[in-house]
């Protein structure tokens, strides 16, 4: 009776163990796709596999705020206004979705972090959440996949409308603080500094299908980008930034940096 009582205890104790693995095992899966979930809404999913396969490192890559050396790329999507203005409110969400699509998949293809979409501007980041080789080639790649991927999307909306579009785009490299900001009710992970603030500038001053860059940008791109095909635009000022470079305009389709 008392080798039974064992058994039986044994055995009790095996099935309690073998149901708490299970719950374990429930949990970690629950918990690898919430960080999944949130991690989809700004890298492709190709990193956030690697990340949540890093024991320990999903839970707060995230959540701790840190300085990093980034490149921010902006683009922005030119005449768009215009094109809201004289335009059915249905076909202005089909054109934007079809548009950030376009961006944001390029995005991805070149593991960017993409940051923020307002309006018809995105900004995608650069050796973040975690470092990358040659951050700045990555973005520079990525700029040309956008233009070129978008240019034959953009013919058919200048027909339908009767007015011109283009995307600009300025990529810029530096520190940055990246973390969460926001408030209780509404939070968002981002990156902040002078190498977003002069991304942002420059793709201000970028006309459609060109690609403006800052010096440290351009140093780290001599090497791949043939001499041929740069040509300085001039010096513009840019907080902390002295020089910019940008390629052809719309004539090519096509943005390159200049020296």
């Amino acid at each position: 009776e008392e080798l039974v009582a064992r058994v039986k205890t044994l055995r009790r104790l095996h099935e309690t163990r073998k149901e708490l693995e299970s719950r374990r095992l429930a949990a970690e899966v629950e918990r690898k796709e919430a960080i999944r979930k949130t991690f989809s809404r700004y890298i492709s999913p190709r990193l956030a596999d690697r990340i949540i396969g890093d024991a320990g490192k999903g839970d707060d890559i995230f959540t701790k705020a840190h300085r990093s050396n980034v490149v921010a790329l902006f683009a922005d999507l030119r005449g768009f206004t215009r094109l809201t203005d004289q335009t059915e409110v249905g076909r202005v969400v089909e054109m934007l979705n079809e548009y950030f699509s376009i961006l944001s998949e390029a995005a991805y293809r070149h593991e960017a972090t993409i940051f923020n979409m307002a309006g018809d501007a995105l900004l995608v980041g650069f050796n973040v959440p975690f470092p990358q080789s040659n951050p700045a080639e990555r973005a520079y790649l990525c700029a040309q996949e956008m233009l070129t991927r978008f240019a034959p999307v953009a013919r058919p909306w200048e027909k339908e409308q009767g007015l011109g579009t283009g995307v600009g785009i300025g990529i810029c490299m530096g520190e940055a603080v990246i973390g969460n900001v926001g408030s209780p009710h509404y939070m968002g992970y981002t990156i902040i500094g002078n190498p977003v603030n002069s991304a942002a500038r420059l793709m201000q001053l970028a006309q459609p299908y060109e690609v403006l860059i800052c010096d440290r940008v351009f140093e780290e791109l001599r090497s791949i980008v043939p001499k041929e095909q740069v040509e300085p635009r001039g010096d513009v000022t840019l907080r902390g930034f002295s020089d910019t470079w940008v390629g052809p305009g719309p004539a090519t389709g096509n943005g390159w940096p200049l020296s």
